[in-house]
């Protein structure tokens, strides 16, 4: 059962009026409501750039860099950045004991694919410069989770060394949009099945929307290293996901895979208000030290 700071909070979030406004007020208003869920104190935030892209060193205390995880931000590729997710990046580094790479990679309607995909690379060869792959682990929220997938396929396709795990937190996996639950949770979802179509649109730009360097849905996952993926029950992107999943399994990837009842797309970004996302996010540490 949910519990009852769920409950409140799905409401409150319930009641918003779904929003007709363009892309670039959606990111707008996106960065103003996370604002309302900073990090700890206690989280530090070393901001510096990539080339022309912003990152930031993300350090829990007790947190090591031994291991690392390179984190891309959710957002349906055209909103998003690492501000707006500082509480979770705080949160995972605590839950996971190491020091988190986060950076802000190049959105869409601008910059279409495969920017994004082009700003991952670049992150994963940066941090090549200091650890071994095996020392690396990839992680991302939603559009940030089909992106570390993506970037997988693409090392995999270009004979590169991939690292050591993947952290998926409810990633988009199909921009096709052919799941299922797309339609049968439009409405129980706080995400909206028109704001995914308009963010796809936007990312896709006449692109193959079943190429798997955008929906890793669609591609060969044979000898892709260990994925934690987490899902919502009552989130849109369910099915695919659980498709995605399945798929892994059937081509022999280590999977851990959990479904959590009655939640909501990228829940874990409100763990500061509710308990289903402290113990999500308490799931990936202790799944991650057992790779």
């Amino acid at each position: 059962m949910p519990s009852l700071e769920f409950e409140r909070f799905y409401q409150t979030l319930q009641q918003a009026p779904v929003s007709d406004a363009t892309l670039t007020q959606q990111r707008a208003d996106f960065e103003k409501r996370m604002a309302a869920f900073p990090a700890a104190p206690d989280i530090k935030f070393d901001y510096f750039s990539i080339g022309s892209q912003t990152a930031a060193w993300v350090h829990a205390p007790q947190a090591t860099r031994s291991e690392v995880i390179l984190f891309f931000h959710g957002g349906g590729y055209t909103a998003g950045s690492i501000r707006s997710h500082e509480d979770l990046l705080g949160r995972l580094s605590r839950a996971t004991g190491k020091d988190i790479l986060a950076v802000q990679y190049r959105l869409a309607p601008d910059h279409p694919y495969p920017a994004a995909l082009e700003d991952a690379h670049s992150a994963y060869t940066f941090l090549l410069n200091s650890h071994s792959e095996k020392q690396i682990i990839l992680a991302g929220v939603s559009a940030g989770g089909g992106l570390l997938l993506c970037l997988l396929l693409s090392l995999k396709q270009k004979k590169k060394k991939l690292p050591k795990a993947g952290i998926c937190i409810c990633p988009w996996v199909d921009l096709a949009l052919t799941g299922k639950t797309i339609i049968t949770n439009d409405g129980k979802d706080i995400m909206r099945r028109r704001r995914i179509e308009k963010a796809a649109e936007a990312y896709l730009q006449n692109h193959d929307p079943k190429d798997p360097l955008v929906s890793p849905l669609y591609g060969d996952l044979h000898g892709l290293p260990p994925l934690i993926i987490q899902a919502g029950s009552n989130e849109i992107l369910l099915d695919e996901i659980q498709r995605f999943a399945q798929k892994a399994l059937e081509s022999h990837v280590e999977v851990y895979f959990e479904i959590f009842d009655s939640m909501f797309h990228t829940w874990q970004l409100f763990a500061s208000q509710i308990p289903e996302g402290v113990e999500a996010l308490e799931k990936i540490g202790k799944h991650l030290k057992k790779l």
